[in-house]
């Protein structure tokens, strides 16, 4: 392999500042005692810096967990991390699931057999660009609790869920005999609290009397001066997101003190929005060598954000404040979406191996990745001729989604007008995307992102109308939630719909929750508003792929079944991964829900690369809070005061 001059440079100056480190024992099935000690972490008394790498429920699916946990193994990492998104494990209120895609215990024990430690973060928030940030949907219906607060209801249904997730991993924990070594307990919360930590004390209290005896910790993009009895609960370790450098060192110490400098996130690259370029920022090879470089020498412990990303499938993107996020959650990670190692993956290896004083075993073999042939999509039928006859409900004005008791996915007003539709129709908090349908035609697509007046509409239809608006659930905010944060997160015609001025009541309700899609039945109706085209292809032997849908312009699609995501043509994503594990040998069906126009060919070629193409930014400013919470300042010791690094 040809190691990049960055690497060669890194191992270099490493060799020069810092002598090789004994590589960090195994988990062996035997009880062992992991500490905070003075500015490190103890393993049995001994000093054991952490090299993670991030992972997430619900992003890798179960097939191929084992496989990545081999690559992280070979990538010289000694420590996995992994979120626990709580609305996949409770996804109706009171009902708990840990199977397939959110069976930790099988995480965890797959971690032991290969020879890795273990991170977990179950939240309850998480952020992580999922659908509410992993809070569950349902909670939304409860308006008068505010998340993330003292708020009994809250602390109930944290306490409740913190629980179960005891039930699958408490004998794992490190004090057992498993590889549980720390256990995070927020995230990011400095960022909302408004100085009030009194939330972070009562959920110490919930992981405590759950049974949880590993360190417990947070983490933070910034960190508030030293804490006292009455902010950061004691004994609970501050993580600093994002460290890098001299000055994130210097006002991390001040504010944490003697307890070890921990980077539960350092970036491989960030998040993306539709709109926006995918997966640009700290992308470089060389920023994320230079980072790393820098906390093996300054022996502090550290997490890859991401080291495998993989897929947000189906519904279960979120948003940063209005901005819904893009469906591929690659993040420029050393195993990229569809599993394989990259230059990055390679390149990290070779630093890691021989800073960290290990011999890592062998990658295992890369998946394959190949294009199908291409897929006609010949039977096709509108959305509106799949929709029953009678409504989930009536109601004077349109019901949320919640409301509703839905999860995910879309919801149908209609309102018929005996005598035409004329004047301006306004679409008033639209949440978030709206097909505006006469008589099956579309006649407008509401949505905030296309600027200030896209709310308003100038119809002229006469005869008998009936109006269909579609409605579509982008993903309720992720970036940054709090108790404030509940308006934001409810689906539907939010402000009502309004004619000339006077509010339209009487609605009829119909629920599009659309989780799974197949069988769909072919019609000879054309295409003049969302519409479902449906195809088969063959497969002899089932391999992963990206479908291209360059051809098309926005909606989702399914295989058989399998929800893969959203597409839009803002971009810069083009592509959608398809797993080799939601094919079979044999025929194969393919389902697409079109919003917008008919594609000129409506056919999908695929290919073995992420496609991107030029963004398309909106008219608006979307990921921008307009009431952000109060934010605390960053401390910035002195320099004649700042602490100095600790050498080896």
């Amino acid at each position: 392999m040809k190691i990049p001059l960055s690497i060669l440079v890194a191992l270099l100056l490493g060799a020069a500042v810092c002598p090789l480190r004994a590589a960090v024992p195994a988990p062996d099935g035997k009880p062992h005692r992991f500490e905070y000690g003075e500015k490190q972490f103890l393993l049995d008394g001994q000093p054991m810096l952490i090299a993670a790498g991030e992972m997430h429920f619900g992003r890798v699916l179960p097939q191929d967990w084992e496989h990545r946990i081999k690559q992280a193994k070979a990538m010289g990492l000694n420590t996995l991390s992994f979120y626990l998104f709580w609305n996949l494990c409770e996804p109706r209120e009171g009902e708990f699931t840990f199977t397939g895609l959110t069976d930790v215990r099988r995480m965890l024990q797959l971690c032991q057999e290969n020879g890795l430690w273990v991170v977990l973060r179950p939240g309850p928030y998480c952020c992580a660009e999922v659908e509410y940030g992993g809070i569950p949907w349902w909670t939304v219906k409860y308006p008068d609790v505010k998340i993330r607060s003292t708020d009994p209801k809250w602390l109930e249904w944290s306490r409740r869920y913190v629980e179960q997730v005891y039930r699958q991993v408490g004998d794992l924990q490190v004090t057992k005999g498993g590889p549980l070594l720390m256990v995070q307990i927020e995230n990011e919360f400095g960022m909302v609290s408004g100085g009030n930590f009194e939330h972070l004390h009562a959920l110490k209290d919930i992981f405590v009397k759950a049974g949880f005896e590993v360190p417990l910790f947070t983490c933070d993009p910034f960190l508030m001066p030293a804490p006292t009895p009455t902010t950061h609960p004691a004994g609970v370790l501050r993580g600093r997101n994002g460290l890098r450098n001299d000055r994130d060192y210097q006002n991390t110490v001040a504010a944490i003190g003697n307890s070890p400098v921990f980077v539960p996130e350092l970036y491989t690259a960030w998040f993306s929005g539709w709109g926006q370029p995918i997966a640009t920022r700290n992308a470089s090879l060389d920023q994320v060598v230079s980072w790393t470089t820098y906390l093996l020498d300054q022996n502090i412990s550290f997490c890859y954000y991401m080291f495998h990303g993989g897929t947000t499938f189906g519904f279960y993107t979120g948003s940063n404040e209005y901005l819904p996020l893009q469906t591929s959650y690659d993040y420029s990670a050393p195993v990229d979406e569809a599993g394989r190692t990259t230059e990055k993956y390679r390149a990290l290896r070779s630093l890691l191996s021989t800073r960290l004083g290990v011999q890592p075993p062998a990658p295992p073999p890369e998946p394959v990745v190949a294009p199908l042939p291409v897929i006609k999509l010949t039977a096709s039928r509108p959305l509106l001729e799949t929709v029953g006859r009678k409504p989930t409900s009536r109601t004077e004005k349109p019901a949320t989604m919640e409301s509703l008791d839905q999860d995910y996915g879309f919801v149908l007003y209609r309102k018929k007008f005996k005598d035409g539709l004329n004047g301006t129709l306004e679409l008033r908090n639209v949440m978030d995307y709206a097909v505006v349908m006469a008589n099956g035609r579309t006649v407008g697509k509401i949505y905030r992102g296309y600027g200030e007046d896209n709310g308003k509409l100038t119809l002229n239809e006469t005869g008998p109308v009936t109006l269909d608006i579609l409605v579509h659930n982008l993903g309720r905010i992720s970036v940054i939630t709090s108790s404030r944060s509940q308006d934001r997160a409810r689906k539907g015609l939010i402000g009502g719909v309004w004619l000339d001025g006077s509010e339209v009541t009487g609605w009829e309700n119909f629920t599009l929750p659309l989780a799974e899609m197949k069988g769909l039945k072919a019609s000879k109706s054309p295409h003049t508003g969302p519409t479902f085209y449906r195809g088969t292809f063959d497969v002899k032997d089932p391999v992963s792929t990206y479908l291209d849908l360059r051809n098309w312009s926005f909606g989702a699609v399914w295989v058989n079944g399998h929800n893969l995501g959203r597409y839009w043509d803002r971009g810069a994503l083009r592509a959608l991964f398809l797993p080799s594990h939601f094919l079979k040998r044999g025929k194969n069906e393919i389902v697409v829900l079109e919003l917008h126009d008919a594609p000129k060919a409506p056919e999908i070629a695929s290919a073995t690369q992420i496609i991107t193409e030029k963004e398309v930014p909106w008219a608006v400013r979307l990921d921008r809070n307009p009431n952000p919470p109060p934010r605390p300042p960053r401390p910035v010791a002195p320099a004649s005061e700042a602490p100095k690094p600790p050498q080896e």
